[in-house]
């Protein structure tokens, strides 16, 4: 009896701390077949931020900066035009193969001295194969100190491809415009990229740089080239993901970790800063803890973000010190926005999120080694209204759940939901394709999961998540060790 009179009393301290003047209902159907009886209920009336900080938990901004019919239209499309990456990546594996035996040609017919030794060519006059000089050769190559250790492979990719970012794009025989065209590439399509080279000076682009790709030709791989300004090359930055592992394995294995932990301002709202709600540095109020300078509360201070790993230097009765990987110096925490909960004693998984070539790898420490399990294409958080970047660092990796719902940013009603999550930031998460509910006489109702976008890897579109293959948000689900794991965001 007396545990029903205080949850009826903290019941009501919630509504009442909410402040809300009007409920709404929202149907809340997760069934594919038979609508669900479950209902939710959202507080009108606030903004936004105050709104999210009345649910449950259950319900978070919308994951879908860019509409996500749009990005279903241009993947039914790449679909029908066989422009998937399956249909245009030749897998790492291969272009391997095709380098080693393109090195092996070169130093056959490398110039050699009296004694036999190859006389190296200057690098200004390097040419390739078609004859056209080299201006860089995209070969990245898995560090030595990594191991390759695939668990997951639906998605073949290369280390180094080129993204289209045009409408369409002719792929020439030579670096030239009258030169024969050896096929065609559309919006968002990925090839693999092997080479810049000096070609024919394009006036309109004021450029005379082509990229040299490989092409899918059936069972066959051919060579062409693009203009450089129809396309970016884009590619997977190993040397910085285990850079960026190393220097947190080593904070995590030699000292007392902890994370800040305020999501949805649950810990408490955090002092505005200057009257303002985001810092010089620009991380925002929301979800974030004070680091000041000195322990109290008249001290200078900057905000750090929710699920930022910190390093635990001091304890006093009201503050800690602490510092973090995500920036330089020394702060005081007020300890109700530090959580030790889980935190990591012993790193043994990350994942490392690439927000320059939205892409990213997946590592598990084994053995004193470091494995590369994983590495695919993902989608980050885009910067303008109604969305937010996903922000740069060093976090917790919380909790997970295998969907969460979110809302629509402008009605502000229930709009869908993102499967396998892991939520790292704030209310960003790692996650597969986001579903959108359909409308069935008045209900929500779930149309059932989707495997794959053709977006994804291209550019920023979502809200601050960080959007993966379904399939490989479920992998990293079922993998990820709370307790023992990271997400480090690069750039």
């Amino acid at each position: 009896m007396k545990k029903i009179i205080l949850l009826i009393i903290l019941f009501s301290l919630m509504i009442i701390g909410c402040e809300s003047q009007e409920t709404v209902y929202v149907n809340n159907a997760l069934e594919v077949n038979e609508p669900s009886d479950e209902e939710e209920y959202l507080e009108t009336g606030q903004s936004n931020e105050e709104k999210l900080e009345c649910t449950d938990g259950d319900i978070e901004a919308d994951v879908n900066a860019v509409d996500l019919e749009k990005d279903e239209a241009l993947t039914e499309k790449a679909e029908e035009e066989h422009k998937t990456e399956e249909d245009t990546l030749v897998p790492q594996e291969e272009i391997e193969q095709i380098q080693e035996e393109q090195e092996q040609i070169h130093e056959e017919e490398q110039p050699t001295d009296s004694e036999g030794e190859v006389v190296p060519l200057e690098e200004e006059s390097q040419k390739n194969d078609d004859g056209f000089e080299i201006v860089k050769n995209y070969n990245t190559e898995l560090p030595s100190i990594i191991n390759l250790d695939i668990k997951y492979d639906k998605y073949s990719t290369s280390y180094d491809y080129l993204l289209i970012t045009v409408g369409a794009a002719n792929i020439r025989e030579k670096p030239l415009t009258d030169a024969p065209i050896v096929g065609n590439a559309t919006l968002y399509e990925k090839i693999n990229l092997e080479q810049v080279v000096k070609g024919q000076y394009i006036n309109k682009y004021s450029t005379d740089q082509w990229y040299k790709v490989l092409l899918k030709d059936g069972e066959n791989i051919k060579s062409g080239y693009i203009l450089s300004s129809l396309g970016e090359p884009r590619s997977y930055q190993f040397d910085k993901m285990i850079e960026s592992i190393n220097k947190l394995k080593a904070e995590a294995d030699n000292n007392e970790t902890a994370y800040i932990s305020n999501y949805k301002n649950r810990s408490g709202r955090a002092p505005l800063y200057n009257g303002k709600d985001e810092d010089k540095y620009g991380i925002k109020r929301y979800q974030a803890a004070p680091a000041y300078i000195e322990p109290n509360p008249n001290s200078e201070f900057r905000y750090i973000a929710d699920g930022t790993l910190i390093t635990v230097l001091e304890k006093a009765e009201n503050y800690t010190k602490i510092q973090t990987l995500n920036f330089e110096g020394e702060y005081w925490i007020p300890n109700k926005y530090i959580s030790y909960y889980s935190s990591i004693n012993e790193l043994n998984k990350v994942v490392v999120i690439d927000r320059k070539n939205q892409n990213q790898g997946v590592f598990e420490f084994r053995e004193g080694k470091w494995n590369l399990i994983s590495y695919v294409l993902a989608t980050t958080g885009a910067n303008s209204k109604y969305k937010q970047p996903t922000e740069l660092g060093y976090y917790m990796a919380i909790q997970t759940r295998d969907r969460f719902l979110y809302l629509d940013d402008v009605t502000r009603e229930i709009s869908g939901y993102a499967p396998y999550a892991i939520r790292f930031n704030g209310g960003a998460y790692i996650h597969g394709v986001p579903v959108e509910f359909k409308i069935v006489e008045g209900r929500k109702v779930d149309p059932g999961m989707r495997e794959y976008l053709f977006t994804i890897g291209t550019d920023p579109r979502s809200h601050k998540c960080v959007r993966n293959y379904t399939s490989h948000a479920e992998f990293l689900y079922n993998w990820i060790d709370i307790g023992k794991s990271a997400i480090i965001v690069i750039e």
